[in-house]
């Protein structure tokens, strides 16, 4: 005899069946957040078109990766992230990396991609090759479902740990000892103006103890910039990259307020090698300008140019200031004391019949903090000498939006002539979001600098790594390197190694 099951368990199957289907909708629907896959190919396409040149790049293949929620935008509308790969085909000859066309990172930006995420990228691309990104699209909902939004991706950086540290020697420890008691002091202890002087020789004093230990162990100290400068992320890159081109080439990033202050780091003996701007090189070696007090820094010796650097006069999109001279009586950032930026403004208002006297106010802000300060409306223009583009100004194209102030002709070539180094430079339509019109600029390269005292053989094959063996690892990649073999010796201001020069005029060895 069959037993009875009670009612709600025949309903019970179809129950969770529903429930099952239900759920399975859902998913559906949430993996589709933002846009499906031929809605994100065509967003992707125009937006190549419309932040990169009509007809550059064809879309001829896209897979949807999925989607992620982000923080709501300014109106409280929802977010999403969505991934995909993408493969691309040049539909003309282009140069990636010439000095007047887009770099490789706007691509990256018009890809929703970090500098990395693109691959087959070189100094010149053909018509017909093909290349690879791991990209990104924001969208926002808003009335009438979700809609393309521009975003700049997040960078994602990680710094070195620090080397383990060994114990001091008995004589180190009695001059540790001996400095100890001048802090230690009874009350009221040591004033605020001793304390800033004894903690600048520590820390200069410091920073050459490093040099000089890791010196012994053959890994060499690169100066760079401020830590969110384009020096420092150059920089880390370059350590990085030289890492996986040569394991047994050791390098270590110091920071620094810029050019001035590395070329002095040089010239100090307290970095072995450095980025400096063209014409910044130029004046220290020759004496002049911020150098004529402590006399010429003839050390100073070029391995070869890495990058343009453009001089950018940032004001926001509603600004009244159209030309340099209209910066008259506005709060101005002009740069960081020590750095190449500062250097070349200053040579930009000299130029335009300006003085420092004749701002409303002269900040020495580091990037980061100028840029926030526009954005809060406390000043009304930024200078920045860096590479172009510039990831910090392109967040800030992208919100709350940038102009770029031009040059005109005449003073350029004024500009030029008070900087020896600086060249007419145009930055592409394009270069930075929502910038619809090239910009006339001027530029210094950024040189790979060392001194006259470092050994021939060593600058001999810290130039073959960098600018050779290097950007043929790093061609497919849209990675902030953009060194070039065909640019090693453009805009260089000052005396070659002779490590470079005694190579050049040897006989070929074949090696």
């Amino acid at each position: 005899m069959r037993a009875h099951r009670p009612v709600w368990m025949f309903r019970r199957a179809p129950l969770q069946g529903c429930l099952v289907l239900c759920a399975l909708i859902l998913a559906a629907a949430g993996c589709a957040r933002g846009a499906d896959e031929a809605r994100l190919t065509a967003d992707v396409q125009n937006r190549l078109d419309r932040e990169l040149s009509p007809d550059l790049f064809e879309l001829v293949g896209l897979k949807r990766e999925g989607s992620a929620p982000l923080p709501a935008g300014e109106s409280g509308a929802p977010r999403v992230i969505v991934y995909f790969n993408a493969s691309l085909r040049l539909a003309r000859d282009y140069t990636f990396g010439g000095w007047d066309q887009l770099a490789p990172s706007s691509v990256a930006y018009a890809l929703g991609a970090t500098d990395k995420g693109v691959f087959g990228l070189q100094a010149t691309n053909r018509a017909g090759e093909v290349v690879r990104a791991y990209g990104s699209a924001v969208y926002e909902e808003g009335p009438e479902g979700w809609v393309a939004v521009s975003a700049v991706p997040a960078e994602r950086t990680t710094v070195a740990p620090d080397l383990d540290a060994t114990g001091p020697s008995l004589r180190s420890k009695q001059l540790i000892d001996a400095l100890a008691a001048k802090v230690n002091l009874p009350p009221p202890g040591v004033t605020p103006q001793d304390d800033e002087i004894i903690a600048q020789e520590l820390t200069r004093a410091t920073e050459n103890i490093e040099r000089r230990v890791q010196r012994r162990a053959h890994t060499f100290t690169l100066a760079t910039g401020a830590t969110d400068s384009e020096y420092a992320r150059f920089g880390r890159s370059f350590v990085e990259a030289i890492g996986a081109a040569a394991p047994a080439v050791k390098l270590r990033q110091r920071g620094s307020d810029g050019s001035v202050d590395n070329a002095q780091l040089l010239s100090r003996g307290e970095a072995d090698y450095a980025i400096i701007q063209a014409d910044v090189a130029a004046a220290a070696v020759a004496g002049e300008d911020v150098f004529a007090q402590g006399g010429p820094l003839a050390s100073l010796r070029a391995v070869g140019a890495l990058f343009p650097e453009a001089v950018h006069i940032v004001v926001p999109t509603n600004s009244p200031i159209r030309d340099v001279g209209q910066l008259r009586g506005h709060r101005v950032a002009i740069g960081a004391p020590g750095s190449g930026t500062r250097f070349d403004a200053l040579a930009v208002l000299e130029a335009h019949g300006l003085k420092v006297t004749d701002l409303a106010e002269a900040r020495g802000d580091v990037t980061a903090d100028a840029l926030a300060r526009l954005k809060r409306g406390e000043i009304h223009a930024v200078f920045l000498t860096a590479l172009a583009p510039t990831r910090a100004l392109q967040q800030f194209a992208v919100s709350p939006g940038l102009r770029l102030v031009p040059l005109s002709a005449g003073a350029m070539q004024r500009i030029i002539e008070l900087r020896p180094g600086l060249t007419a430079l145009t930055l592409p339509a394009n270069t930075y979001p929502k910038q619809h019109e090239p910009v006339m600029a001027v530029a210094s390269t950024a040189l790979l600098v060392t001194t006259a005292d470092a050994p021939d053989a060593e600058v001999a094959a810290v130039a073959d790594l960098v600018f050779k063996r290097m950007p043929a690892q790093y061609a497919g990649s849209a990675d902030v390197i953009r060194v070039s073999p065909q640019h090693q010796r453009r805009g260089v201001t000052i005396p070659l190694h002779s490590g470079l020069t005694r190579r050049q005029s040897s006989p070929d060895t074949g090696g």
